[in-house]
C-alpha cells in the first residue's frame, strides 16, 4: 500500500506524491477518485537534492520524526537554515528572493519569504486569496530577519493552520480584499521598507468555489480541484466535501 509523502496544488493538477516499495511516483488525481486513508501513519524520511530519503529509525505513528526533520532540505527554505547544506546556500546567494504578504479570507495576514521566481506558485500551493511583494532581496541572508522583524511588528502571521483556512473556504471577496490591501498598505507607509507600490494578485480564481463544505476524511466524489493542501470534492449527492491532505501526510492509502 502505498505511504503518502506530499501533496501538489500549486501547480494545476492535484497530484499525490507517494512511496511504495522504495520506489516514488506522482499520481495526478482524476476527474473522479475514491481513496481511502489508513490510520496507520510512518515518518515519511527526508528530502535532500536528489530526492526522498527513507527514515533509518523505522519512526510510527508520526509524520517526520526528528532525526528526519533535522536532516530535510526543506529547513533550507522555510527557515534559511543552510548549514546541511552548504551547496544549497552558494546557489541561494545567486537566487533573488520575495518578502511577501498573503491573504487567507478576510482577515489572516501572512508574511513570509519565498524565491521570487516561485511567488505565483507559493501563493497557490498555500492557498492564498491574496498576495503581494513588498520587498526583494539578493540571496537570503537579509530576508529572514525582514520576515521576523514585520511579523513582529505588524502581528502577521508565520504560518495559518489548514483548519483555519478550512473555515476560511467561503468569504466577502470585498472584504478580503480591502483588509488586504490596507495591510500592505500599512507596511509602505511605516517606512521600515523602502517604498515599494503594492502590486496586489487576486488567486481566488485558481481555486473551486464553494460555500456549504463538509469535512471529511476521505475521498469519494468529483474531484473538484484544491486550495492549497485542501482537496475538495463533491459526492454523488451533490454534497461538497473538504479534506486536509496535510492531515493525511505520512498515511498509506487505498486508491480503488
Amino acid at each position: 500500500m502505498p505511504q503518502l509523502l506530499r501533496f501538489y496544488s500549486g501547480e494545476g493538477k492535484p497530484t499525490l506524491l507517494s512511496r511504495e516499495n522504495g520506489d516514488v511516483q506522482q499520481l495526478e488525481l482524476a476527474k473522479s477518485e475514491d481513496i481511502a486513508f489508513s490510520s496507520h501513519r510512518a515518518c515519511i524520511g527526508f528530502r535532500t537534492p536528489d530526492g526522498y530519503r527513507e527514515c533509518k529509525n523505522g519512526a510510527i505513528n508520526i509524520k517526520q520524526c526528528p532525526t528526519c526533520s533535522y536532516l530535510d532540505m526543506a529547513k533550507a527554505y522555510t527557515v534559511g537554515d543552510f548549514s546541511g547544506y552548504p551547496s544549497l546556500y552558494e546557489e541561494a546567494k545567486k537566487e533573488e528572493y520575495a518578502l511577501y504578504l498573503a491573504g487567507f479570507g478576510e482577515d489572516i495576514i501572512k508574511c513570509g519569504v519565498t524565491r521570487k521566481e516561485r511567488f505565483s506558485e507559493r501563493m497557490r500551493e498555500q492557498g492564498a486569496d491574496f498576495g503581494c511583494i513588498i520587498a526583494t532581496y539578493l540571496g537570503p541572508d537579509e530576508v529572514y530577519n525582514a520576515e521576523h522583524a514585520l511579523q513582529s511588528r505588524f502581528s502577521f502571521a508565520n504560518s495559518v493552520r489548514i483548519s483555519e483556512k478550512m473555515r476560511r473556504l467561503a468569504f466577502d471577496r470585498n472584504a478580503a480584499r480591502e483588509n488586504f490591501s490596507s495591510a500592505s498598505e500599512m507596511v509602505r507607509s511605516s517606512g521600515v521598507l523602502p517604498d515599494f507600490s503594492p502590486k496586489i494578485t487576486d488567486f481566488t480564481h485558481h481555486y473551486p468555489q464553494v460555500r456549504s463544505v463538509h469535512a471529511t476524511h476521505s475521498v469519494l466524489g468529483e474531484i473538484l480541484g484544491a486550495k492549497g493542501e485542501i482537496l475538495l470534492f463533491k459526492s454523488a449527492g451533490g454534497r461538497e466535501f473538504a479534506v486536509n491532505i496535510r492531515q493525511q501526510v505520512g498515511h498509506f492509502f487505498e486508491r480503488k
